[in-house]
């Protein structure tokens, strides 16, 4: 049976090369092997993911969108980020691993032209690899 309170109510990040030791285990999840310094992005209300499939050249493609809106200003720079979703009834997911393909992260910044359209930081996250959201196992 499917859980159905997947919503999404933290959203933290680090840098996608201190995740080098972990480890991936297809189909099942994400082993972190011990403590990691994620840093948390602050939210307004939850955060959205979505995940879609593909069949290429008979491998599977997963494509994970991540969509939150932040409180402040988010700058991702250069830097190769992943980022751990966790739910309201506490499980755990990680966007992205340590190895290529990275996560595209986006932020864009909305100054509306009327009081009835959302203003604020929205990051935008992408992810296509053959793992799809993993989840954390320990």
């Amino acid at each position: 049976m499917l859980p159905l309170l997947n919503h999404i109510k933290k959203v933290e990040f680090i840098e996608a090369r201190l995740l080098r030791d972990c480890t991936v285990i297809n189909g099942v999840g994400f082993l972190l092997n011990g403590w990691r310094n994620w840093q948390e992005l602050p939210t307004v209300g939850l955060s959205s993911a979505t995940v879609s499939s593909k069949i290429v050249k008979k491998n599977t493609i997963y494509t994970v969108k991540l969509t939150a809106t932040l409180k402040e200003k988010f700058e991702p720079l250069n830097r190769h980020l992943c980022y751990r979703l966790t739910t309201v009834t506490g499980g755990q997911f990680i966007l992205g691993t340590f190895d290529k393909p990275y996560v595209i992260s986006t932020v864009t910044d909305n100054y509306p032209g009327t009081v009835t359209e959302k203003a604020g930081t929205t990051l935008t996250a992408e992810y296509s690899n053959i793992f799809g959201l993993l989840a954390i196992l320990d």
